[in-house]
């Protein structure tokens, strides 16, 4: 009869622990290498381009690409995109501004200083990368007639659609590479970042509001910092819907939907916030024989022993879950008046 060596299973264990400790740095460091050799080969092909055109100032077909190369496929389209609107705009606004005062100095500043102006007004009004477009057709503006002037500080007319022309196309070549290389390498997973996004911040609201009513009388200060928890990350929804539209052409159609979704989780964390601040104004037994009266119309469905639970129940049956919710309104909606929170 054989009896196991200790010092063999320690030296496995002890093996598996230190493979487990090698690939996990190697797993965490494997995107952002990625990232770093598409950003890299990314402006390699947009400056070898520009030098094969032989094109003025071939940097800033290089700048460019590096400018919206990001680590998501949507985020890297969505500001190519917008980056190439800015800088057409800018282009045209800046020949526009030197075919009107050709031989007026005075009066092209000014009306490039009020063209930065509005630039500036409409990327504040903007978000996200229309915010950037915005602010890039002013300064795209600013660069070109900036040599426009010359040594001399004189207008150069006659060399304005050039300049315009020369810099737009450095910078949509930087564009193009960045982005067909990107989409070559990055199927991108935007709208299932967005979907599991969407559906983990409705079940934890729907989840923390159960909560409140279970066990009214809580410390709802706490209750107060986990609804500012939940505002944040429903703001932060914003910048994963424009990187989803930037990946899917169908969702750029939808956006008025998105829109609704993510007011209707505004309106879900108001209600939070007008339930709880009408216990904390209730008595003991009447908060109890209210809540009790209310649980009995939320249906089982949204309630989930497994914080993991509900968010997959929301992925794959929204439609399903959409309908109990309506009907759970319409009970609550026919309590009683003094029974209603």
């Amino acid at each position: 009869m054989t009896t196991a060596d200790p010092s063999s299973g320690r030296s496995q264990g002890g093996a598996v622990f230190l493979a487990q400790r090698l690939t996990d740095p190697l797993k965490a460091a494997g995107p952002p290498l990625l990232f770093g050799l598409r950003l890299w080969a990314s402006v390699s092909l947009a400056l070898y381009v520009a030098f094969w055109l032989e094109l003025d100032n071939p940097v800033w077909a290089g700048t460019s690409a590096a400018i919206v190369c990001q680590p998501h496929l949507g985020a890297s389209l969505r500001k190519g995109w917008y980056r190439m609107i800015g800088t057409l705009v800018g282009a045209v606004a800046i020949v526009v501004l030197t075919a009107c005062f050709p031989q007026d100095r005075a009066l092209f500043l000014g009306g490039l200083a009020l063209w930065g102006g509005a630039s500036a007004l409409a990327a504040t009004l903007l978000r996200n990368f229309a915010s950037y477009s915005a602010a890039l057709a002013g300064y795209t503006a600013a660069i070109v007639g900036g040599d426009l002037l010359g040594a001399t500080g004189g207008v150069n007319a006659n060399a304005a659609f050039l300049l315009a022309v020369s810099r737009g196309s450095e910078i949509i070549i930087g564009i193009v590479c960045a982005g067909i290389l990107l989409a070559a390498t990055d199927f991108g997973d935007a709208p299932r970042r967005l979907a599991a996004q969407f559906a983990a911040t409705a079940s934890g609201i729907a989840d923390r509001f159960i909560d409140t009513l279970t066990v009214s009388g809580a410390n709802f200060d706490n209750i107060q910092r986990i609804r500012w928890e939940f505002v944040r990350r429903v703001i932060a929804l914003d910048p994963i819907i424009d990187e989803a539209i930037g990946e899917s052409a169908e969702l750029r159609y939808h956006s008025p939907i998105l829109q609704r979704a993510v007011d209707g989780l505004f309106i879900a964390l108001v209600g939070w916030r007008s339930v709880a601040n009408h216990l904390v104004r209730l008595s003991g037994n009447e908060a109890r024989r209210t809540v009790a009266a209310v649980l009995e119309m939320v249906p089982q469905q949204l309630r989930s022993d497994s914080e993991h639970d509900q968010p997959t129940r929301w992925i794959t049956d929204p439609i399903g879950l959409h309908h109990v919710c309506t009907a759970a309104i319409e009970r609550l909606i026919a309590l009683s008046a003094d029974t209603r929170l």
